[in-house]
């Protein structure tokens, strides 16, 4: 059902396109995407899998070449940007009495910022001392961030399914957001993607291991990763209630008091882990972010959140956004006290629901979900005013980027269509991975992360660049079922196996 659905979703986002910041050529991107489709059958029918033993040496220099090529891509499509990120440079490149009241009223309602904060810093006094800019010392920053999570989808993958779908799931992953223009940009996005990959994999590695002790070690890693990821960006809490209720569903198909017990210990690990790595990194990242004094309880109420979810916006290109930044609910809650914001925002929640109904609400939903996860580029330039930007570095080895990756480039369109495809044809593979591979406790969790980000996306503010932190665990459900297509497919006269359900996959 769920391999049903993502297809249908990607139908949808085909037929009915709901266009963000850069609209795309539709023929062009059909055009890619069909074309994958084909080179992906042939492959499947005619190909043959590199072996473990070649693909688990081929994973280091893969790993640093597709660093090299983020870092390189990165620098050259760097550009100023005129939003939050631009806000945060200006506050650690100025002197702390030089702070404007404005600035302080962004912290005050955005303490959550305190680590990108801290993150700016230490990029500014990179640069400093290396006679660098600050945006080429936070793109180190952001560069080591990548390496982290490709890391980190080589080792969830090679688990799950072999060495050699690990190096596509590399590729696949560079390709989408390591080519990306957003490698350029100094923010939260690039920074937390490391988390829910790493998370799930210190859970899966607590599934797996045969003593409780050790089990519960990765349990607690996996929280201390998600307590690190959420102070950065809130979005991987969607994997700590997904791996605390894979545990859960663990312990309820398997039904004995061992079972039980186990859970019970793993998941207490979690909550030591997210309790742990709060505690320690609270006051190192109070001490790096040197933040000024700030405005107490008028920090951002989650309703607020809530409310702009439920609204429509107008784009950069003056398209239709479901459920974005939201400029009458943030000025009617801007520099309020908290509880104050959340009478407000749940006035404007009643308002949207009495006036769409119900059939109203599942329509917006439909199109929220077709406009998050219908956009290849994941709202590219649709900050601020960032569409009119242009890249600073003008050198000549850096034109070639330029060309496709800036706005103003003359293969930028051709870009966005390609790229388009490219992201079709990933949520195709994830949803011909659940339809036809051999489903495990493993990929059900990977499954239930992806699930909590669409719903966190549907419930709250949100524009395609939240999934940028999701684009590991995509590529890792994209070929997680690879190796078993090669065994039943790509060798004539095997069998066509069984497809576990869910309840059997959970159970030893």
């Amino acid at each position: 059902m769920t391999g049903l659905l993502l297809l249908g979703l990607v139908l949808l986002t085909i037929v009915v396109p709901r266009f963000t910041a850069i609209p795309y050529d539709r023929v062009g991107a059909v055009a890619s995407y069909v074309g994958l489709l084909v080179l992906a059958v042939l492959v499947g029918r005619w190909g043959r899998p590199v072996p473990e033993a070649l693909a688990r040496r081929l994973a280091l220099p893969l790993g640093a070449l597709c660093t090299a090529a983020a870092g390189f891509v990165g620098y050259a499509s760097y550009y100023v940007t005129t939003w939050d990120s631009k806000l945060i440079q200006n506050i650690v490149s100025q002197p702390r009495d030089a702070i404007t009241p404005s600035q302080v009223a962004y912290l005050s309602r955005y303490p959550n910022n305190d680590v990108l904060l801290a993150l700016a810093r230490q990029a500014r006094r990179l640069g400093d001392a290396l006679g660098l800019g600050y945006g080429t010392a936070f793109l180190a920053i952001q560069v080591v961030c990548f390496a982290i999570a490709l890391f980190g989808v080589h080792l969830l993958t090679a688990r799950l399914a072999g060495h050699a779908a690990a190096l596509v799931a590399m590729l696949l992953f560079t390709a989408l957001i390591g080519l990306s223009p957003w490698m350029a940009v100094p923010y939260t996005d690039i920074p937390s993607m490391w988390a829910p990959v790493w998370a799930v994999y210190c859970f899966v590695r607590s599934h797996r291991s045969d003593r409780w002790t050790s089990a519960v070690a990765w349990a607690a890693g996996g929280g201390a990763v998600l307590a690190l990821g959420f102070a950065l960006k809130v979005t991987p809490v969607a994997v700590l209630v997904a791996g605390a209720l894979w545990f859960v569903a663990l312990a309820v198909l398997r039904g004995s008091r061992a079972s039980w017990g186990r859970s019970g210990l793993q998941l207490a690990g979690i909550v030591a882990g997210v309790v742990a790595a709060a505690l320690v990194s609270g006051p190192v990242v109070t001490r790096l972010a040197d933040p000024p004094r700030t405005t107490p309880g008028v920090a951002a109420s989650s309703w607020h959140y809530v409310a702009a979810g439920l609204r429509t916006q107008v784009g950069p290109n003056h398209n239709l956004v479901f459920g974005g930044y939201d400029r009458p609910v943030n000025s009617s809650t801007s520099g309020r006290p908290t509880d104050v914001q959340t009478r407000i925002s749940q006035r404007f929640i009643r308002d949207e629901l009495k006036r769409r109904g119900v059939a109203g609400v599942v329509l917006f939903e439909v199109n929220k979900l077709d406009f998050n996860w219908g956009d290849g580029m994941f709202w590219v330039y649709g900050e601020g005013t960032d569409l009119s930007r242009r890249p600073v570095h003008r050198a000549a080895p850096y034109e070639l980027v330029q060309s496709w990756n800036s706005p103003d480039g003359r293969l930028f369109d051709a870009r966005v269509a390609i790229t388009q495809g490219l992201w079709w044809f990933v949520l195709t593979l994830v949803g011909v991975g659940w339809l036809r591979g051999r489903v495990t406790a493993e990929s059900l969790l990977v499954l239930a992360s992806l699930v909590g980000v669409a719903a966190f996306t549907l419930l709250f503010q949100g524009r395609s660049r939240y999934l940028i932190t999701y684009l590991p665990l995509v590529a890792v459900a994209a070929t997680w079922w690879w190796r078993d297509a090669w065994s039943r497919w790509g060798a004539p006269g095997r069998g066509a196996g069984r497809l576990r359900s869910p309840e059997r996959a959970l159970r030893p």
